[in-house]
């Protein structure tokens, strides 16, 4: 006859193996995700300027296909506003008012909003193309998006315009305070 005290077989893991497991996991996964999240900054960063790059060659091709003003900015109650490009930006065929979402004017794309921790800035209410492709009067400048901009730790990027429209991306440390 068998004793009675035979070892029983374990068929799975004791509640303290599960807690080493379980904290090991969660310290490889705060490193992950600490080494993420500048990742995820660039990654926007990259994406949102070429967006908007983009949007200013529409704008510029437009202008010179449509043979009319073609305004690229950000729009508060149908009017350009120098405080919104970090907000929805808007390109439209501008054929009244110049900076005026106006009745006969045509929307051509909408971009949305950049996001909540990062910053898009340009020191005009808009942009606007002509006929040619210049832009009108003063509008060629620099924008500026910087990435997580209230903590200032990761480099932006900026896109220059010239004065005949040409659109230029490259580096700017304007987002480190």
């Amino acid at each position: 006859m068998k004793t009675l005290n035979t070892l029983h077989h374990r068929n799975g893991a004791t509640l303290i193996e599960s807690l080493v497991v379980l904290s090991i996991v969660a310290i490889l996964m705060n490193i992950a995700l600490f080494e993420y999240k500048p990742y995820l900054a660039k990654s926007r960063l990259e994406n949102r300027t070429h967006l908007v790059k983009r949007a200013l060659s529409v704008s510029r091709h437009n202008a010179k296909t449509h043979s009319t003003y073609v305004t690229f900015c950000g729009l508060q109650e149908n009017q350009c506003n120098r405080e919104h490009w970090h907000k929805a930006l808007t390109v439209f065929i501008d054929r009244g008012d110049i900076g005026v979402l106006d009745e006969g004017d045509t929307i051509i794309w909408e971009l949305e909003a950049v996001d909540k921790l990062d910053m898009l800035t340009y020191p005009r209410h808009s942009i606007t193309f002509r006929s040619d492709g210049t832009p009108v009067g003063f509008n060629n400048g620099t924008f500026v998006y910087c990435p997580e901009y209230k903590i200032a730790s990761l480099k932006g990027l900026a896109i220059s315009i010239s004065s005949i429209g040409r659109t230029r991306l490259k580096d700017t440390n304007k987002c480190q305070s």
